[in-house]
């Protein structure tokens, strides 16, 4: 998953570079700067601003690595090393914040010759899933509603409930069904953020709107909605064909949303945190030896 974000924020600049016009007041940055946890900020010498990216990114990754040997698998889904996974999704925010930037100098100088892009500010972005005026729209309620639909029935190879819970093991750590608990609900809240406001930056807030403008609104929405299905049927455990058929059809639902919205995409960056974590708390309650995170989970009757 780790190399999947990498090779996304590599995306960014290629495409970036193929779409824009010739900058007059960008500088060109070197190519190890841009990819460089933090880089970008400080290249253009906003170091403080590069080291509250580049501290916690190199630090959750390095946890990451460090703990890779004490990840097991639960029903099949090997276990999430979610402080890696967190790592790099920081990182995305980290590369999709320059290319935010970039793209407005670009859109004020000339507007009809690039991609629009969202003015939104970086930290009301990341606030949208909390604020009650997002989070009360018609596509965050649906969205949630789809979550729990999904713990449900998402998943039908059924052993057990929560109450059926006897211990957990996760990160190599044995715990109690409620310090399990409490470990799981955690890991799923930082990692559902993590994927609402990462993946919708990469999906929503940068390849529909350049495929939009260089296309047409039909074609940007499927493929960027297909592409987004693709990236899901990587995740462990996506066997078969529902999760990235799933994901394709929630990436049409966060696509149309953005579109109507001028290309802001507060409100699809909340509907994908609420889906995802009312999904996976739902899955605990329901069936958690089907967990998505593949936290291990040992039952007694």
């Amino acid at each position: 998953m780790f190399r999947i974000y990498r090779k996304i924020a590599c995306f960014f600049f290629l495409i970036l570079e193929a779409l824009s016009p010739a900058p007059s007041r960008a500088e060109e940055m070197p190519l190890g700067y841009a990819l460089l946890p933090g880089g970008t900020y400080f290249y253009q010498g906003e170091t403080a601003k590069g080291a509250l990216f580049a501290v916690p990114e190199t630090g959750l990754i390095a946890l990451g690595v460090a703990e890779s040997p004490n990840l097991a698998s639960q029903g099949g889904v090997p276990e999430i090393n979610v402080p890696l996974l967190l790592g790099a999704q920081l990182y995305v925010v980290d590369k999709w914040s320059y290319y935010q930037r970039r793209m407005i100098l670009f859109n004020d100088e000339n507007p009809s010759a690039v991609p629009p892009v969202d003015r939104t500010s970086l930290g009301d972005l990341l606030l949208a899933p909390f604020r009650p005026s997002v989070v009360s729209s018609p596509v965050v309620i649906i969205s949630g509603l789809l979550g729990v639909a999904d713990g449900l029935y998402g998943y039908p190879k059924r052993s057990g409930t929560f109450s059926n819970i006897s211990s957990v093991t996760a990160m190599n750590q044995h715990m109690s069904r409620d310090s399990g608990t409490a470990y799981y609900e955690g890991a799923s809240f930082a990692v559902s953020y993590g994927a609402g406001v990462s993946e919708e930056m990469v999906f929503r807030g940068m390849l529909l709107p350049i495929l939009d403008y260089k296309y047409d609104q039909r074609t940007g929405l499927w493929v960027s909605s297909l592409s987004f299905g693709l990236l899901h049927s990587l995740n462990p455990g996506a066997g078969g064909i529902y999760v990235p058929a799933q994901a394709t059809a929630l990436g049409l639902l966060f696509g149309w949303q953005v579109q109507e919205d001028g290309y802001r995409i507060s409100k699809a960056i909340a509907a994908h945190f609420w889906f995802d974590f009312i999904s996976s708390t739902t899955t605990w309650l329901a069936n958690p030896t089907q967990n998505p995170l593949g936290v291990q989970v040992a039952l007694g009757f």
